[in-house]
């Protein structure tokens, strides 16, 4: 995999934009609490467009995913974090 010099990190615990414009994702960290959730990161400005990554994060864990190749995204990068329990650290550039 290519990789850039750096990338940049984001942390997301409910719905919220990323990045807007294009990017690509290099890894996510989903953490949960004591009940897990679901997640989905999406090509987009809004929780609208198409996914690009989706999980479950289990209760009291974190996962670590390591996108290679990276994860292309045209109009930005949007978390949709339904629930209330995970957290999203995102490394993209």
């Amino acid at each position: 995999m290519a990789r850039p010099a750096s990338v940049l990190t984001s942390v997301k615990s409910a719905d919220a934009l990323v990045f807007t414009g294009q990017a690509k994702i290099y890894w996510v960290l989903a953490a949960a609490g004591a009940t897990g959730g679901l997640w989905q990161l999406v090509d987009g400005i809004s929780d609208t467009s198409n996914d690009k990554l989706s999980g479950f994060a289990q209760a009291s864990g974190e996962t670590f995913i390591l996108c290679d190749p990276p994860i292309q995204c045209d109009l930005g990068i949007y978390a949709d974090i339904p629930g209330t329990n995970v957290t999203l650290t995102i490394g993209y550039r």
